[in-house]
């Protein structure tokens, strides 16, 4: 049997022996507790039933007006001399515009630029010899049958060293309006036929919408030599031919 002071002591070691191991647990780093985020289910698209189809059409049509665009190329020992020599050559190109009936909104100045001209020698420096000026005007053309007597009037005696014409089309609103008519009944031609491979019936439209954020067109350029000795140049007289005007649509249809 235990004394008083046996009991004694084995109290005191069992309240060391709880001490330690709460400082121990005391000092042990923390564990974080981790919470698993919630699974998010996908929602399924739900997708429209339908036929969609694409339609295309192109209407040609015979331009409205022509844009020329003239220009003159000089050259000048310094470039102060060029830029004098390119204002005087481009003064009696817009003095002609004008005797034209050209009006001001439809004149505007498309390039602009003077390079410096260097001569190049085997071992040696490339060295400036001068500078040359460039500058570009484009003319709008209401109609397109006088074109010839305007390249005429703005290349001769001293005018203008280059021209363009390319014919276009400044209203192309009605044009537009029936390719796409054409175009929609091209898409409803392609429906139907796929709804009858696919032994279904072709229900009612539900949207239509251009591919292209405006239907384009294609138009016809031709470059005008600068004129001869001998008078001006036969390409003046230039045939307007057609353009084409191109829509594509997409067209959804139900399935009745």
């Amino acid at each position: 049997m235990l004394t008083l002071f046996q009991k004694s002591l084995l109290a005191t070691i069992a309240l060391g022996v709880l001490l330690v191991a709460f400082v121990i647990a005391a000092k042990a780093p923390a564990q974080a507790t981790t919470i698993a985020p919630a699974v998010q289910v996908p929602v399924n698209a739900v997708v429209p039933q339908g036929i969609v189809t694409t339609g295309d059409a192109t209407v040609r049509v015979k331009p409205d007006a022509a844009i020329v665009t003239v220009g003159a190329v000089v050259q000048g020992a310094t470039a102060d001399e060029a830029q004098a020599l390119l204002s005087d050559r481009i003064a009696k190109v817009l003095d002609r515009a004008k005797v034209l009936a050209i009006a001001d909104g439809d004149t505007k100045t498309v390039a602009y630029r003077i390079d410096p001209q260097y001569a190049y020698e085997q071992g040696k420096a490339p060295r400036l010899v001068g500078f040359q000026a460039n500058q570009q005007l484009a003319l709008t053309l209401h109609g397109t049958d006088g074109v010839g007597k305007a390249l005429d009037t703005l290349v001769q005696n001293d005018g203008a060293t280059t021209a363009t014409v390319q014919f276009t089309l400044l209203d192309a609103k009605a044009a537009q309006a029936s390719a796409r008519e054409q175009a929609i009944q091209d898409a409803r031609g392609k429906a139907i036929a796929m709804a009858r491979t696919a032994g279904v019936q072709l229900g009612k439209v539900t949207s239509v919408s251009d591919l292209v954020s405006s239907p384009s067109f294609d138009a016809f350029k031709a470059m005008i030599p600068a004129p001869g000795p001998l008078g001006p140049s036969a390409a003046a007289q230039l045939p307007t031919g057609q353009l084409d005007v191109v829509v594509r649509v997409q067209v959804q249809f139900e399935i009745g």
